[in-house]
């Protein structure tokens, strides 16, 4: 069945503790490190491709870290995904990497499940997982 990355599942934790413990001032990936027991050299990739995305900010130096860009409520777990995996699909035809694309009599389908499931994962807000 579909799978969450280690990625994408590391980026929820990391987006999660920053909303849970959201603050004035930055927070240092090695402090959110410490508390969760994330991998630092994993975790600080991920964030790269979550900052990319405009849904972390970074500030540098004495005090620097990191925070929410947005809202709680307004970073959704497809956002997430997408930010940390890219425009992935369940299967590589959806997203045109599939030899067999032209010739795929299925398409149809995994095309309706891939539109359901970002739908619902749309849904499921940040605020909602704390």
């Amino acid at each position: 069945m579909f799978k969450i990355s280690k990625a994408s599942e590391y980026g929820i934790l990391f987006l999660a503790h920053l909303a849970k413990n959201q603050e004035d001032q930055p927070v240092k990936l090695k402090n959110i490190t410490g508390k969760t027991g994330l991998p630092y050299k994993f975790l600080s990739r991920i964030v790269l491709d979550l900052k990319k995305a405009g849904i972390v900010k970074s500030k540098e130096g004495v005090g620097g870290g990191y925070q929410l860009k947005k809202k709680p409520k307004e970073i959704s777990l497809c956002m997430i995904i997408k930010a940390v995996e890219g425009e992935k699909g369940l299967v590589s035809c959806i997203s045109g990497q599939c030899p067999m694309e032209k010739k795929c009599f299925h398409k149809k389908i995994w095309l309706k499940l891939q539109k359901i499931l970002n739908q619902e994962l749309e849904k499921i807000k940040l605020s909602g997982l704390l």
